[in-house]
């Protein structure tokens, strides 16, 4: 690594365990990421920073990858005790900020969706509860610079690209550093798992929900076309060919689309009903991503003609085009 950038493990309360947080040194220290907001994950953030020679009150700028809470939920606190300024993607502000009206209306959406997706009643109740107990492991903050694809950011000693990579997250963000090729993957590349494509509602003034594993796709082929020489991930260890990574991942959603594209012809079914035969076991958190990611193939059958889709009784049917 980097002689200015140090990876900070952080521990989280989730399945997918520990998270990185990354220290940019310099004479403005930044890190990207916050990790969950526990005592545990406060304790082991100040010991990695000491690690390092710096403690919190040196730390000037905090960017923020996405929204989730193993990744942002210590922000509040960070920039409360250090002053650091918090930046993000601008679809990522209003989430961060934590609004009210916004969190209701989005989980709203999600179990009028979920419903569509032929979840029935008390997978529909684990998934709520399992929504419910993230929210304590974040704390709302105040993002004092949005930003966009293709912004430049000085940070540590460097100044780096702000890549929008779409998919897992609507507003996750990359940063790149083009002179040595090193790239701040977050979550949307991780070297031993897939990231997953999670189904997020319309933003205001949309009328379509976005195809989040489209999304993805085309992310994974941007960051292809790029010379990254090394990538450091928001979870696990670098990654040193993220091109024959990038090309094992769409494989593999290659792959699943076909088991999906199976399993629709033999009849009509929702998406809850293929997660069940892919993952007869899942519940809660875990059935959702899977119910998800089921969607996510669904759509790019449909974008391909493959598949149809119908509502019938409050259900949302897919089953074979009559011309694939």
């Amino acid at each position: 690594m980097n002689s200015n950038l140090h990876r900070i493990i952080v521990s989280t309360p989730f399945l997918v365990g520990p998270v990185n947080v990354y220290l940019l040194d310099g004479p403005e220290p930044a890190l990207v990421d916050a990790g969950p907001n526990t005592e545990q994950a406060w304790t082991t953030l100040h010991a990695g920073l000491a690690a390092h020679g710096r403690t919190l009150a040196d730390i000037r700028h905090l960017v923020i990858t996405h929204t989730h809470p193993d990744h942002f939920g210590l922000a509040a606190r960070i920039a409360a005790e250090s002053g650091a300024r918090v930046y993000s993607h601008h679809y990522n502000v209003e989430r961060l900020a934590g609004a009210q009206s916004a969190m209701q209306n989005q989980d709203d959406w999600m179990m009028r969706l979920l419903r569509e997706a032929g979840v029935p009643p008390r997978d529909l109740e684990d998934m709520r509860q399992d929504f419910g107990d993230s929210e304590q492991y974040s704390l709302p903050v105040v993002v004092d610079v949005a930003l966009d694809d293709g912004d430049s950011l000085p940070l540590g000693q460097e100044h780096w690209e702000v890549v929008h990579t779409p998919g897992h997250a609507r507003g996750h963000i990359c940063l790149f550093h083009e002179p040595s090729g090193r790239l701040l993957s977050g979550d949307h590349l991780i070297r031993n798992i897939s990231s997953n494509p999670i189904v997020e509602p319309p933003l205001p003034g949309e009328v379509e929900r976005p195809h989040t594993l489209s999304q993805y796709i085309r992310s994974l082929k941007k960051i292809a076309s790029m010379n990254v020489t090394v990538a450091y991930p928001g979870h696990g260890g670098p990654i040193t060919d993220t091109r024959g990574l990038i090309a094992r991942r769409l494989e593999f959603h290659r792959r699943r689309a076909e088991q999906i594209a199976a399993i629709v012809a033999e009849s009509p079914k929702t998406p809850y009903q293929i997660a069940q035969t892919l993952f007869p076991t899942l519940r809660g958190m875990n059935l959702f991503l899977a119910v998800s990611e089921t969607i996510g193939h669904l759509d790019i059958l449909e974008e391909e003609g493959r598949v149809r889709s119908e509502g019938v009784d409050g259900l949302r049917l897919y089953s074979l085009a009559e011309n694939a």
